[in-house]
């Protein structure tokens, strides 16, 4: 499932460069097993071009790991699953990071750019799985503080990019199952995002 609520923005004009990453690498995680695993699923191009490359968050489910890296263009969630033999890795979602005139001024859904997907692993009759692991990102208006994103079996809270405001969760989802996000202000306010 891909869902793309996009801006007006035009990315791809001549001088729309990407802003830089600002997310935090945290260099404690490099030595979780599943970490190595996961960066090798993500292009060899963005792990050794540019100055930053490294994992940002870790989700675990049960046996199931989530890693969420950071690039100096690009955004990745990569899942790592106990094989039948070994842990095999899977990219979830890469996105880029935002342009650096993207406007930030809107307020109708305090949420912009939003790209959601889904990954499981179908049944042996090749039936969708029950629930499997969900990538949401997107960028936050300006005086958003928090997010949260829940499903009905999961929940991801975290913080907005302070230069960016970029928004990155990673939960465990039912099969195309409608994801609700809520927005926190500045002012305490939530506001309730609504992906349709």
């Amino acid at each position: 499932m891909s869902i793309r609520i996009s801006s007006n923005t035009p990315e791809d004009e001549p001088g729309n460069t990407l802003l830089p990453v600002r997310d935090r690498i945290d260099e404690d995680l490099r030595t979780h097993p599943a970490v190595r695993l996961a960066s090798e699923e993500v292009p060899l191009t963005h792990r050794t071009s540019g100055e930053r490359f490294g994992p940002v968050r870790l989700v675990e489910r049960g046996s199931d790991v989530a890693v969420v890296f950071a690039g100096d263009t690009t955004r990745w969630a990569v899942l790592v699953q106990q094989g039948d033999d070994s842990p095999k890795a899977s990219v979830i979602l890469g996105v880029p990071n935002p342009r650096a005139n993207f406007g930030r001024s809107f307020r109708a859904s305090h949420l912009a750019r939003l790209t959601v997907h889904q990954a499981g692993d179908p049944s042996v009759a090749k039936e969708p799985p029950e629930a499997g692991w969900m990538a949401l990102s997107g960028i936050a208006a300006k005086g958003v503080s928090q997010f949260e994103v829940r499903s009905s079996i999961d929940t991801d809270t975290g913080g907005v990019g302070a230069d960016d405001g970029v928004v990155f969760a990673v939960l465990r989802a039912r099969w195309r199952e409608k994801l609700h996000v809520a927005v926190t202000l500045a002012s305490g306010e939530i506001v309730v995002v609504t992906i349709s």
